[in-house]
């Protein structure tokens, strides 16, 4: 993976951890909407999994 790869991977994975915190502040606000909170922390999950998998390669 070549320099400007990882970068451009590292900037997806710091904008999904954003994600999951903003996930994380309105999930504190109510309980009726936990299946949509899980669903969305699962594909920002999957999608830093992704990104770590190809920095690996």
């Amino acid at each position: 993976m070549t320099q400007e790869a990882l970068e451009a991977a590292l900037v997806r994975a710091e904008r999904a951890l954003a994600r999951i915190e903003r996930i994380a502040e309105t999930a504190s606000h109510g309980r009726g909407r936990d299946e949509a909170l899980r669903e969305k922390v699962r594909a920002a999950i999957a999608q830093l999994d992704e990104l770590i998998q190809k920095a690996e390669a």
